[in-house]
């Protein structure tokens, strides 16, 4: 059984997590605080690229149509060891 890999990153203030399986990378997004955006990439670096894109394509369209960007909820955690 291969075991699902996440990373979490944050871009201008949300949060959003990258996940993939080892035996088969793709690379799949996800913005808990704005589920409407929906993204991938065939490598980490592409995923992260396309998150980055697909967050400002999202928070511009909303801006063109008056609408506030959704509040930031999620926050990342770091644990110091």
């Amino acid at each position: 059984m291969t075991a699902m890999m996440t990373t979490q990153h944050v871009y201008r203030g949300y949060l959003f997590t990258i996940e993939y399986l080892a035996k088969d990378p793709i690379y799949s997004v996800d913005f808990p605080d704005i589920p409407q955006i929906i993204t991938s990439g065939k490598t980490l670096t592409e995923a992260f690229a396309n998150a980055c894109e697909a967050l400002d394509l999202c928070l511009e369209s909303l801006d063109k149509l008056g609408q506030p960007a959704p509040p930031i909820r999620h926050r990342l955690l770091v644990q110091a060891a």
